[in-house]
């Protein structure tokens, strides 16, 4: 599954994949998280602050004092087969505003972008247009 968790400071939102139960990955991410910010002095903020986290999650929360609001992480896309998922997951990022360190494991061709882009009925008829598929008549 594709995954979102989103920040209570900013309208930003982490787009993760996992072929786990959503709730085990958000307890892996809130462990990494409450692992780092327990830590109070300044020395050891700066010192965490240089450290590349296995999450952008945690880098937001360390670096830039971000809010998670771990309530309301959801699945937004669902894939059983890992390059399907690292492909939806390429995709989802490149369609959100989201705090990702990067652009995920599937490096997506920019190709897609104004695909990625349009609005719903738009991108219903460049699909059509892409498949051959006739629109129904009303």
């Amino acid at each position: 599954m594709v995954y979102k968790i989103p920040c209570k400071n900013w309208e930003r939102v982490y787009v993760g994949e996992t072929g786990r139960p959503l709730g085990t990955r958000v307890k892996e991410h809130r462990k990494e998280v409450d692992s780092i910010t327990g830590i109070f002095t300044r020395a050891e903020n700066t010192r965490a602050a240089s450290i590349c986290n296995k999450s952008a999650i945690t880098d937001r929360v360390c670096n830039e004092n971000h809010v998670i609001d771990w309530a309301n992480a959801k699945v937004i896309d669902r894939e059983s087969d890992k390059a399907g998922r690292l492909t939806r997951q390429a995709i989802w990022i490149r369609k959100t505003d989201n705090m990702n360190q990067d652009e995920g494991s599937y490096q997506l061709s920019h190709v897609w972008d104004k695909l990625l882009y349009t609005d719903n009925q738009c991108r219903k008829s460049v699909l059509m247009k892409v498949s051959g598929v006739k629109p129904k008549r009303r």
